[in-house]
């Protein structure tokens, strides 16, 4: 529970800070230990959550140009030095990174996103269900396991093509499969290996 002690605290630090404007909110959360929306509701009922701001550097036109520029050949670190400005506000003006990707780039991107996530999923997937087959123990390769449906009357999308869709769907899924290697579930569809129900 919050005191008025910690309300006065914020306060104090947020106007007395060591510099001028006094501290950021960052500053007073870790050294109080309470949320920045504490800190921001405080803040503004005070009427001082925008203290500093008057000071910070506001860029015209040409100077905004200059600093799209020099990004292009400099680090945001750099540009934020050389304009005396903070990094938020070299990012606000030149969203160089998304700008200059090309539609190939772009579409790479998105397949390496994808690519990731499915990735992630399967390996969540796996883990739900043991980590490893059900039949022979293996567990080496996350690549080599895949999900066998008991009921395939039952069965409402194939897991394998379908790792990029929200987890609580394919939770249900798998809750009616078993996990099995690539070899044990080759040899379950020829009937070699029988599974009971």
């Amino acid at each position: 529970m919050e005191t008025s002690s910690t309300k006065e605290k914020i306060i104090n630090l947020r106007k007395e800070g060591k510099r001028k404007e006094g501290k950021s909110y960052n500053e007073i959360s870790k050294e109080l230990n309470c949320s920045k929306a504490t800190i921001s509701y405080h803040c503004k009922r005070e009427m001082i959550n925008d203290i500093g701001l008057e000071q910070s550097k506001k860029l015209n036109s040409d100077e905004i140009e200059l600093l799209k520029e020099y990004y292009k050949t400099h680090t945001i670190e750099e540009t934020s030095k050389k304009f005396e400005v903070s990094i938020s506000t070299v990012k606000k003006y030149s969203n160089k990174k998304f700008k200059d990707r090309t539609e190939d780039d772009r579409k790479k991107a998105n397949y390496n996103h994808v690519k990731t996530f499915r990735k992630r999923t399967k390996e969540k997937a796996v883990e739900y269900k043991g980590g490893k087959c059900s039949i022979c123990n293996y567990d080496r390769c996350v690549s080599a396991l895949e999900f066998h449906h008991l009921e395939p009357s039952k069965k409402d999308f194939t897991l394998s093509q379908s790792m990029n869709i929200a987890w609580n769907k394919v939770k249900e899924e798998l809750d009616k499969c078993i996990l099995v290697c690539a070899n044990c579930h080759r040899e379950i569809h020829e009937g070699i290996i029988k599974i009971g129900l």
